[in-house]
């Protein structure tokens, strides 16, 4: 399968969860260290300028934050729409395949409610992913050989380009699906940046609470889980397979008005 190549992506939503709190945690206990180890050997620092930078190095972590989340949403909607436009496809295919001569007509709705068989198996089998568009492509050819020898029979040719014009596009925005879905992933650069300037941030925030004369690690866990939260979020809505999907029920409806 197509995979990101971030780490994120090879483990179970929960574990990820619990590995970013983990690690925001221990960046924050590294700043209370060394700000404790600062007091022992006598050193002095300007608060003012610590306060300074910390906010300007959380600004910077909000903005990649914003960034990242932007990314992956709009690469959330873009699926939706592609998923509408190719069963809007699908749907026109097998309507102007009827107009066609028999047994083109009878051949080719066959091919296109298998077509659209394996895109519902595919829905309650994510991890089929690369049988699925293996048996896909033996389909579109299936699909083009007959559209080809159709087009050179003596069929009205105008309902033939009708026909071909809605198979294209439905080739095309299985190929969109594919890009948006499996390729088109959030770069890796972008999720190291991201994590290296949390671990910045909060070894900052946690040199700010070595400062004073006690830190409160329920509010540490608590910005841990915050900041977590939204960062998993984000692998969520990159991923196909996580707890935020794409409702496909205009497929399934789709699919029983077919095969009805």
């Amino acid at each position: 399968m197509i995979t990101s190549c971030f780490i994120l992506s090879f483990f179970p939503l929960w574990v990820n969860y619990i590995l970013v709190v983990i690690l925001i945690v221990l960046a924050i206990q590294s700043g209370i260290s060394f700000a404790k180890w600062r007091k022992k050997a006598g050193a002095n620092d300007d608060d003012s300028s610590i306060n300074t930078l910390v906010g300007a190095t959380l600004g910077l972590l909000a903005f990649i934050l914003a960034f990242t989340f932007s990314l992956s949403s709009s690469r959330f909607e873009a699926r939706k729409g592609f998923l509408l436009e190719e069963v809007n496809s699908i749907e026109t295919s097998w309507l102007r395949a009827g107009l066609v001569k028999s047994p083109y007509s009878e051949l080719l709705r066959k091919e296109l409610e298998e077509y659209t068989a394996i895109r519902v198996f595919l829905v309650k089998n994510p991890s089929e992913v690369e049988s699925v568009l293996k048996k896909s492509e033996e389909i579109q050819s299936t699909i083009w050989e007959l559209v080809t020898t159709l087009a050179q029979s003596n069929n009205n040719q105008e309902i033939n380009r009708l026909l071909i014009e809605a198979i294209n596009d439905m080739f095309d925005f299985q190929t969109k699906r594919v890009s948006k879905g499996l390729v088109d992933k959030i770069p890796a650069l972008i999720w190291w940046a991201l994590f290296l300037l949390i671990i910045i941030a909060m070894f900052e925030v946690g040199y700010l609470l070595g400062k004073g004369e006690s830190s409160n690690w329920t509010l540490v866990l608590a910005l841990s889980m915050a900041f977590s939260a939204v960062i998993i979020i984000i692998v969520d809505l990159d991923s196909v397979t996580g707890f935020i999907t794409i409702n496909n029920q205009v497929l399934f409806d789709m699919y029983e008005r077919i095969k009805s």
